[in-house]
């Protein structure tokens, strides 16, 4: 200070200060480009992964609908044994082989297995694009398909509930058990008479074919959110 060297201290003092700020703000913007870089990536892997969850559910989807296609088909004959067996009671037996398909059913669930990932991790954030964020969410809240599925598991299984004890017949029991019962003869089976038994086909009918409207739907909203996936990640 006696050598009047104030004014130069202060001066160095300030350019270092100024220097420490620069090399903050030049420190934090990396690490923003870095951590920005991180999320692209992150991002990018999170909507490959559902993608593929997408594909596997197309996939699903298709074999639902080849699964139908063959119930109608089983349900065509049905109704074909059931119409001829007044003629000739012994079709009971042609009608019986349907019942594994007619008596069961496929329903489809979405893999959710990357977008539950993504949603209890709290990074569902990580989407730069709301509208498809938005998309995505809506994806996997759907639940159109519950009900009619519901109701074809009901009428399945009340076909079979009704179906099964009246399709009983010595035949039957004597080429599984080896024994002989009491009970009525193949011939003597009147599925063909009974209401509820038509009532259960005609109901599985309908159901199976709205069950394949809303299939068919599904599939195209599953086609374009993978379109959509896929213009986001080729920008």
């Amino acid at each position: 200070m006696e050598q009047n060297k104030t004014g130069k201290y202060l001066k160095y003092a300030i350019g270092e200060i100024v220097l420490v700020v620069i090399g903050i703000l030049i420190a934090l913007q990396i690490n923003t480009w870095n951590q920005q870089r991180l999320n692209v990536k992150k991002e990018r892997n999170m909507l490959l992964e559902i993608k593929e969850n997408l594909n596997e559910d197309l996939q699903s989807v298709a074999d639902i609908l080849d699964f139908n296609a063959n119930k109608k088909k089983a349900i065509d004959s049905a109704y074909y044994y059931l119409y001829m067996m007044n003629e000739n009671p012994r079709l009971g037996r042609q009608f019986s082989q349907l019942m594994p398909t007619i008596t069961n059913y496929h329903f489809f669930q979405s893999t959710k297995v990357a977008f539950n990932n993504l949603t209890s991790s709290g990074n569902i954030d990580i989407f730069q694009s709301d509208d498809l964020r938005k998309k995505i969410s809506t994806y996997y809240s759907r639940n159109d398909l519950d009900v009619v599925q519901e109701q074809l598991k009901e009428t399945t299984q009340s076909y079979l509930n009704n179906l099964a004890p009246k399709m009983i017949n010595k035949d039957m029991m004597l080429k599984v058990t080896k024994r002989e019962f009491d009970i009525l003869n193949v011939e003597e089976i009147n599925v063909h008479k009974d209401p509820q038994v038509l009532s259960d086909l005609f109901v599985m009918w309908n159901k199976t074919f709205e069950h394949n409207d809303l299939l068919l739907e599904l599939e195209k909203v599953i086609k374009s959110l993978i379109e959509s996936i896929d213009d986001y990640l080729n920008k």
